[in-house]
């Protein structure tokens, strides 16, 4: 199938490997939460209209910050921002099991979610990176289609983690799934940047 695929093309690329296996772990935390994350907001005392507001926010801010980490990672790297924010992000999910105050709890949400999707851009363009120029798309598309899969198999076995683990336990189980996305990510080999030329000069 398209996992299949994928290790097949991504054969000799031990950076894609580290991005996929990365990427997959993450995805698998996200199916794990996302049947459970809006009862247990509701549960914490969030009404349904504050709970859209903090999805709203959650998808509105990261575009005022998207830019400029895309500019800081263009000129300084991609891996201290991919690495930095995915492991502060990891962090932040078993936290929303900890905070029962709805205030505070909402406030980890929305950082959560603006880390998350800030990051996601940067990801991406590191892929490309690694990516051989003849297979990127191919590469893109078969990412997509793998991550789709752990995705859809994680919600289906979200209600059986939650019966054995409770809600708590899963989210601590899918912190330590993003917590190991994340530390896979410090094997990244990132190739050298070549350097800016200096302005004025012709």
């Amino acid at each position: 199938g398209a996992i299949r695929e994928m290790y097949g093309l991504t054969r000799g690329l031990g950076n894609l490997r580290v991005m996929l296996g990365s990427g997959l772990l993450g995805m698998a935390a996200s199916g794990l939460l996302n049947p459970v994350m809006p009862l247990y907001l509701r549960s914490r005392g969030l009404g349904f209209q504050e709970i859209g507001a903090l999805y709203t926010a959650g998808a509105l801010l990261p575009i005022f910050v998207q830019p400029v980490l895309g500019a800081l990672s263009d000129r300084h790297g991609r891996k201290p921002f991919v690495v930095g924010l995915s492991l502060v992000t990891s962090l932040m999910v078993p936290a929303v099991a900890l905070v029962d105050d709805p205030q505070p709890l909402a406030a980890v949400m929305i950082l959560k979610m603006l880390l998350s999707r800030s990051a996601a851009p940067v990801s991406n363009a590191m892929v490309a990176d690694f990516a051989p120029a003849r297979q990127r798309a191919t590469l893109f598309a078969l990412l997509d289609a793998t991550s789709n899969l752990v995705f859809v198999a994680a919600l289906f076995a979200s209600s059986a983690v939650i019966r054995a683990l409770s809600v708590a336990g899963t989210f601590f189980l899918a912190g330590g799934l993003f917590l190991a996305g994340s530390l896979l990510l410090l094997g990244l080999d990132e190739p050298a940047r070549p350097p800016r030329a200096e302005g004025g000069q012709g």
